[in-house]
Formats: C-alpha cells, structure tokens, sequence
C-alpha cells in the first residue's frame, strides 16, 4: 500500500504472487492426485493385514467361547445330578456314551438352535457332543515309603500317565463298590476346515464322588 499527496493506491501485484494464487485456486493437479492416491493405496496395502488377522482373531475366539460353553453347559447338568441318577449309570460295558448334534433347526426362528439324537433331513450338524460316563472304586491306597503320604489309590490307577484312568467298573458292579463317576465331554467341530483355520474342538472332565 502506498500513500502520496492525492491518496492511497495499492501496489501491482508482482507476476510470480499472480502466478502462485492462479495455481492454487485451480487446485490439485492430475499428477498430483496420482501421486496422492499411490501413497494412500501403499498404507491401506499394509494395514490390510492387521485388518485380516482381527477379523479372523474374533471368529476364532467366537468360536472358542461357544465350543467351551456347550462342553460347560453339559458338565454343569451332571454336576447337578444325585450320584445314583439313572443317567449316571452304566447299563452294558464299562462306559455309557452319548452321541447328541447341535443343528440350526429353522433358519427363520431365532433361537430354534437344539441338540437332537439325529441330525433331521434337510439341516446340518455345526457340532457334535460326546458325553462318556465310567465308574470307579476305590480298592485301598498305598504308602510305599511310610512316610503317611499315600503314594497309590487302588482302583484309580493310570500307569500310562494319559490322564485316564485305568480301571473302570463294568455295568453290574455293586453299588456299594462304586466310589467315583468320571464324566468326559468332548466337543466337535463338524466343519471340516474353520474360517480361522483349523475347527475348534474341546475336551472337559469331571468327577463326581459318593
């Protein structure tokens, strides 16, 4: 801004200023948005990994949760059961198994999920429980060394370390003879391959005394 005797005026603006603001209101250039979009499409490459493992860590632990609470659930109603209940006892053999599947039912009901017997035509099996129920007795212990800790439980033995016991008794045995009822819940996968890779199974145990 100049002032004189006659006034004020403004000064020309210089061509390199006039040059300047002619670009920047014409905006971004084509290159420029190439460059841009390049850049952009180089962090959002290596972001899609991390984006692709969450998803796959959230069907995975999805799963996990639901194959833990079907095995629990099963494992909690015979926690409830009286010692003698009938689904408790050995009939034939020296095991009792149960086969049950968990279908969808109707896919539009919500909450139609059950397990059946059988898997019906038409629906699909999305797990398979196997519930084992064995017996044991309790034949005397064994302190080997005197030193008053017991050392062997006769009747309760594992000799192969496999966290299974050895001896269970046959259907038949005198009720007086039985000490311990072992159930074993395992839990499948009918799927042969999982979103998250391979399925989840689970194996849970419980004992119950007399």
């Amino acid at each position: 801004m100049l002032k004189s005797r006659h006034g004020t005026f403004s000064a020309p603006t210089p061509a390199r200023q006039r040059r300047l603001s002619a670009s920047a209101d014409r905006g971004f250039t084509l290159i420029e948005l190439l460059v841009a979009s390049a850049l952009l499409l180089v962090v959002l490459v290596g972001l899609l990994p991390l984006f692709m493992r969450s998803i796959m860590e959230n069907v995975e632990g999805r799963e996990s949760t639901q194959v833990a609470n079907h095995g629990r659930s099963e494992l909690e109603i015979f926690k409830q059961l009286r010692f003698n209940n009938p689904e408790l006892e050995i009939t034939a053999g020296n095991e009792s198994v149960v086969q049950r599947y968990w279908t969808m039912g109707d896919p539009d009901y919500v909450g139609d999920e059950k397990w059946v017997d059988t898997v019906p035509v038409g629906e699909f099996g999305l797990w398979d429980r196997t519930t084992t129920v064995r017996q044991f007795g309790i034949n005397g212990v064994i302190d080997n060394d005197l030193d008053g800790i017991i050392d062997q439980i006769i009747g309760l033995e594992d000799d192969n370390y496999d966290g299974f016991l050895d001896n269970p008794l046959a259907a038949g045995a005198l009720p007086g003879a039985i000490h311990l009822k072992e159930v074993d819940v395992q839990v499948e996968s009918e799927a042969e391959h999982a979103i998250a890779g391979e399925p989840v199974d689970i194996r849970m145990r419980g004992l119950k005394a007399f």
